[in-house]
């Protein structure tokens, strides 16, 4: 009996470390996953902010043509289709065809209800909450990097690190996912930055390490 006792432990020993691998994989998994949502909080403060921005323009490409770009960025900010919510028929005909007035310029930003500074408290929120497990998201962090080429993050491309301004370039500078978790590890977790960095400084720092 004790034999039996003996070899089924011995059985069940590898599982002792199988299990707890796979729940730390899991568990950093989602850890990088969260990292690269950061990406999407950015896009949305620099949405923001390129909104009410032009809104201060005479003549602004947003808010003219098709408005197209107006329902997509509003539907990433608040869920839904702006002109879908507009009840004067007429009013919404006219803001698709022709340059928006003052007034559809206004409601349109008062809809939205949603300013530079409540975007950049969320970013700025968003990645305060990582900072408040630090060690742990480092640990993942390295993990992935030191696999270099042999990780999936490699060949996957992190859209639009540049917000890209509707009927700008169609050729916005992009980098990998991986370089993404580098950008991130240095200016955010090690120097403690609000905010991840401007391009510039990205491309320095993956280029040659420098810190501009």
């Amino acid at each position: 009996m004790k034999r039996v006792i003996i070899i089924f432990c011995l059985f069940l020993f590898p599982f002792a470390f199988v299990f707890p691998q796979t729940e730390t994989d899991t568990a950093c998994k989602q850890k990088i996953e969260t990292v690269f949502k950061v990406r999407d909080f950015k896009e949305k403060y620099d949405i923001v902010k390129y909104i009410h921005n032009e809104k201060l323009l005479k003549s602004s490409y947003l808010f003219s043509g098709d408005g197209r770009h107006l329902d997509r960025f509003f539907i990433l900010i608040k869920g839904f289709p702006y002109f879908e919510q507009q009840n004067d028929s007429i009013s919404r005909v006219k803001s698709l065809t022709s340059v928006m007035s003052e007034e559809e310029v206004n409601r349109y930003i008062e809809q939205l209800n949603y300013t530079p500074q409540d975007a950049y408290k969320e970013y700025r929120d968003f990645i305060q909450n990582i900072k408040h497990e630090k060690e742990a998201y480092l640990k993942c962090i390295d993990a992935e990097l030191a696999k270099g080429d042999t990780s999936e993050y490699k060949k996957e491309w992190m859209l639009f690190y540049i917000f890209r301004k509707p009927g700008g370039s169609i050729m916005a500078p992009d980098i990998t996912k991986l370089d993404f978790l580098k950008v991130f590890k240095e200016f955010i977790l090690n120097d403690d930055l609000e905010v991840l960095p401007d391009y510039s400084r990205v491309t320095a720092y993956l280029k040659c390490g420098c810190k501009i």
